[in-house]
């Protein structure tokens, strides 16, 4: 009997890690952590089992037993992993029609493996949510969106500059498909001339800040429109009621349930003064208004303010002044 696929669609520092390990934890399921990781190719078998389970100093991550990519163990080292590294982020948004075959074959080759041990595939990623939509379209199954404020996600991101240098090349790898979805960002379009040319270059916190914002809206949204369940960490933790919801559909679906250890840390110092944090904002906003909607299309925004009942008010502001003017009530 064919068992229905979990999808759990997320971004770095949301507390993804805490909700992988509660599917890594249940054994009807094969969880399998961050499908879309560029680091894959490099693991070993022996790797897997000698590497401690520890991202970096500070990551906040459950203590494990086993690495985080254990469950890739046997098809690493049967050599029928299928990782083209160019999944990672070559192609970070896809529209629902768009074709992907290297994509396509590879989270099958997962699903498949997972079944042939008598498992539930868990996909837990950290790339996915410009692909959510692809990827219901393309593999049905149970789509979970898994976020966290984008306040709070940043203030995170400063932990290892790892995460800034993603926002970067994800940032990189749209514009580079989709030209102008960061033209509003200072100095972007030099960092693409230098990267072009195989030069190093960076932006400014600020301008970083801009990009990342830009990304967090339009990936939230296909997330949220792609799900069937939402899974803020921040709405978990404030509101007991929420919670007893989202725990209920969990359970009615099969999956572990109990959330009742989420606990995000708050970070209340924002990183940029007022007015420039609502000036990055109202920009990222425009440009998404503009540029975005030929390139990151909501196409059907009734059904994501359906959802934000389950996001909490600081994250279901943005999405709500994104669209706006469509004059949808929301709440």
């Amino acid at each position: 009997m064919q068992k229905i696929s979990v999808f759990v669609h997320s971004w770095f520092r949301s507390g993804s890690t805490w909700y992988w390990a509660k599917f890594r934890s249940d054994p009807r399921f094969r969880a399998y952590y961050e499908p879309l990781n560029e680091e894959l190719p490099l693991w070993t078998p022996e790797r897997l089992e000698t590497a401690p389970a520890r991202a970096f100093d500070g990551d906040n991550h459950p203590s494990l037993k086993k690495h985080y990519f254990y469950e890739y163990r046997d098809l690493i080292a049967s050599g029928r992993l299928q990782f083209d590294k160019s999944i990672s982020y070559d192609r970070y948004f896809l529209n629902e029609d768009d074709q992907d075959d290297a994509l396509k074959k590879y989270l099958s080759g997962l699903i498949s493996h997972a079944e042939t041990s008598d498992q539930r595939p868990a996909l837990c990623f950290c790339r996915s949510q410009m692909r959510a939509l692809w990827m219901k379209a393309n593999f049905g199954g149970l789509h979970i969106a898994q976020i966290r404020n984008p306040w709070d996600q940043w203030v995170s991101f400063g932990k290892h500059p790892y995460f800034k240098n993603r926002v970067l090349l994800t940032a990189y790898c749209i514009e580079k498909r989709w030209p102008g979805c960061f033209s509003h960002v200072s100095g972007f379009r030099q960092l693409v001339e230098a990267w072009d040319n195989r030069r190093q270059a960076t932006l400014s916190d600020l301008d970083c800040f801009a990009a990342y914002m830009t990304i967090w809206i339009a990936s939230t949204a296909q997330a949220v429109l792609a799900s069937d369940i939402v899974v803020d960490v921040d709405l978990l933790g404030a509101d007991p009621a929420i919670r007893g919801e989202i725990e209920e559909a969990l359970k009615q679906n099969g999956l572990p349930f109990d959330l009742s250890d989420c606990k995000p840390p708050r970070n209340e110092a924002r990183t940029l003064p007022s007015g420039q944090l609502g000036k990055v904002v109202g920009d990222a906003i425009f440009a998404l208004r503009g540029v975005g909607k030929a390139v990151m299309p909501i196409a059907e925004p009734e059904k994501l303010f359906a959802k934000l009942r389950y996001v909490s008010a600081e994250s279901a502001n943005l999405l709500r002044e994104w669209n706006s003017d469509n004059g949808i009530p929301v709440r």
